[in-house]
């Protein structure tokens, strides 16, 4: 027996905006940091749980869905904070390294516990079934706005021809 849709899709959508705004709510809430804002704290102890010996600026984009005009932003700040290093790579100076300095080795494992502690009480409603129905669902939607994405650069390349 099927479940009946009992909600609008544009109320699904607001839905999964309000998640999102009330994530950031929660980043700042809990991990703001004296210099730096709370998405910034947890962009930092994503580096140190992935990448704690760095990785390039193109891995990040794809992993994290941000662009790279965004992520150079979000690095040149936290550079210029002191928590991250980028190295151009001798072979090809266009790939960057960014590289965890000595100052957020020192401070990572305060943002760890706290980024821990706000991510158990966060998913603490779910049970584990839950979480990994929510990780297939957001998996699913994540692939649909790819292929959305590719659909419109090929309706705009064929426009343009």
């Amino acid at each position: 027996m099927e479940m009946e849709e009992s909600f609008s899709t544009e109320e699904l959508l607001f839905m999964m905006k309000k998640l999102s705004l009330n994530m950031i709510a929660q980043l700042e809430l809990n991990l703001k940091s004296k210099s730096i804002t709370g998405v910034q704290v947890y962009f930092l102890v994503y580096i140190l749980r992935h990448h704690p010996n760095g990785t390039y600026l193109t891995e990040l984009c794809r992993e994290i869905g941000v662009s790279k005009p965004t992520l150079s932003a979000l690095i040149r700040k936290m550079r210029e904070k002191g928590y991250l290093d980028l190295h151009e790579d001798p072979d090809d100076v266009r790939k960057k390294k960014v590289l965890p300095t000595e100052k957020l080795l020192e401070e990572g494992d305060r943002f760890i516990e706290k980024a821990g502690q706000m991510e158990s009480e966060i998913c603490s409603v779910l049970d584990g079934n839950e979480k990994v129905q929510l990780m297939n669902l957001e998996e699913k939607l994540l692939m649909q706005f790819d292929r959305m994405e590719q659909n419109e650069k090929n309706r705009q390349e064929v426009y343009l021809q």
